[in-house]
């Protein structure tokens, strides 16, 4: 009889979901066996709560509250049971059962949203008083003492319903929580809903048209006055105004097909970075450093874009640009005398009509001044109006590969295949289907969930950014990026940003020698 005990255990541990606290310096990961927290900035444990029940989806709101969901039915709860957990008591302050699976969770310290198949719940906090009084003492020297030990066991927690909103089909937990403001997918496909929570009681809500196909992903500034999105097709990510709901920005992360799996904005709101199973961070720009390349074409550029007037025609056939002409204009009107042609500042050369009519090309002293062609086709190719529209969008200004893991198909547990009997007595092999997870049917493992590191006092943006992305599944990963302007080989800067990868971690394993 074998009596040694083993030196690890059976069952490894795996991550099925994973999330960040409202202050981004905590991250909560969901596990087979149970809860564990970790520090965001050094990845060390914080708290390990063991559920032989398993936890599938969880939130953090500090290093004392707790919201999760079991994996499966046990002692604890269930898939469709809410329990609020209080560490410093080792008990749960209160639970609710939705009776159908819960998808997802967003925690604050106001609120509390339950992301289900087809509607969200929102919970407001509320005080809670201890179900069973303390016994009191045998004197009453230390009555006193009991009423405060009294006060101080009255809780927070989310324990009163707010609102309930319907959505659209939303298997991946799709949402995004802010403040009091609460971004939930629409009851149309491709539209989101702002929902603002008021603590009295009632909420309004406005929808923004974002995408043609199914979101997939959304996100909140810190200050609730930035939304980012992402369709299914995962190539366009679209940047709205809370406030006015107007599309501020809209960069192309690529042009293949790719699942977006997260997004974040920096803590000044300069930067959005966004993770995708492509194995790829981008890092997108808010703020161009030139106005003047995304400033609207005057009006009657607009009238006119379409159609050239006969001028524009005779000038293609020159040596020289047609747009670096000043006194041509699109009609057939007298030139004008007031104006020079091209040159800098002081130049007093006026157009002729010959010149206006195309008969002869400018003398060389009006003709700008040569630039590169590479460049100058490129730049001409983006604002011709007839260009693709790939050739116009915003590119990320910084990219950098993140780890994906080696995770088997199987990651969860349990043979990949099985036999069985066929109808004529023999046997064949079966594949065994990937078992899915709350927010996600298809069963990958969690990966690139990241955050911003949270702002500093006297430090801004424009100095740069640390971003942290961790991923779950059986090969479990924390990784630690720094956004910094770009130098050269001589130590001054270039212009533009880099992603530098500062180290990694497995978390999962055993973080000092026993």
């Amino acid at each position: 009889m074998n009596t040694r005990q083993a030196i690890q255990p059976l069952v490894n541990a795996n991550v099925l979901s994973v999330s960040y606290s409202p202050s981004r310096k905590r991250f909560c990961t969901a596990l087979n066996d149970g809860l564990r927290v970790f520090r965001t900035d050094n990845c060390l444990t914080t708290t390990h709560l063991p559920f032989e029940c398993g936890i599938a989806v969880a939130e953090a709101l500090d290093d004392r509250y707790y919201a999760f969901v079991c994996s499966h039915k046990g002692t604890i709860g269930g898939p469709g049971i809410l329990v609020f957990w209080d560490t410093i008591t080792d008990s749960e302050v209160t639970r609710f059962d939705f009776h159908e699976p819960v998808l997802g969770l967003r925690l604050s310290s106001r609120w509390l949203a339950v992301v289900l198949e087809e509607r969200t719940i929102v919970f407001q906090y509320q005080k809670i008083h201890p179900q069973a009084p303390p016994t009191p003492p045998a004197d009453d020297s230390d009555s006193q003492d009991t009423d405060v030990g009294l006060q101080e066991v009255i809780l927070d927690a989310p324990n009163a319903v707010h609102s309930l909103h319907r959505t659209a089909a939303n298997p991946f937990a799709v949402a995004s929580l802010a403040n009091d403001l609460l971004a939930l997918p629409a009851q149309s496909v491709g539209q989101v809903q702002l929902i603002s929570l008021k603590s009295g009681g009632g909420s309004t809500k406005r929808v923004v048209r974002a995408h043609n196909s199914s979101l997939r992903c959304l996100a909140l500034s810190s200050d609730a006055s930035l939304l980012a999105t992402a369709s299914e097709q995962g190539t366009l990510i679209r940047v709205y105004s809370t406030k006015t709901l107007d599309q501020i920005a809209e960069h192309r992360r690529g042009m293949d097909h790719a699942i977006i799996q997260c997004l974040a904005f920096s803590p000044g709101n300069k930067f959005v970075a966004s993770t995708s199973d492509k194995g790829t961070l981008h890092v997108f720009d808010l703020r161009p450093t030139d106005s003047s390349e995304i400033a609207p074409a005057p009006r009657d550029q607009r009238q006119h874009r379409k159609s050239q007037s006969y001028a524009t025609h005779r000038l293609s056939g020159t040596n020289f640009d047609s747009d670096s002409l000043s006194g041509v204009s699109a009609g057939r009107s007298s030139p004008s005398r007031s104006t020079a042609i091209a040159g800098g500042a002081g130049t007093a050369y006026q157009g002729s009509v010959q010149e206006y009519y195309g008969l002869r090309p400018p003398p060389p002293s009006a003709t700008p001044p040569a630039r590169d062609v590479a460049v100058s086709a490129i730049a001409a190719l983006k604002a011709s109006p007839f260009a693709p529209r790939v050739f116009k969008d915003q590119r990320s200004v910084a990219s950098a590969p993140f780890y994906t893991g080696e995770d088997p198909p199987h990651w969860q547990g349990g043979p990949a295949y099985s036999w069985t009997v066929t109808p004529n007595g023999g046997k064949k092999r079966v594949k065994n289907a990937v078992l899915p997870l709350p927010n996600d049917p298809t069963g990958r493992p969690p990966k690139g969930i990241m955050a911003f590191a949270p702002g500093e006092k006297g430090v801004s943006d424009d100095d740069g950014a640390v971003i942290y992305v961790v991923g779950g599944g059986s090969d479990a990963r924390w990784e630690m990026f720094s956004l910094v302007p770009a130098v050269g080989s001589d130590g001054v800067g270039v212009g533009g940003w880099v992603l530098v990868n500062r180290g990694f971690r497995k978390y999962l394993t055993r973080q000092f020698a026993e």
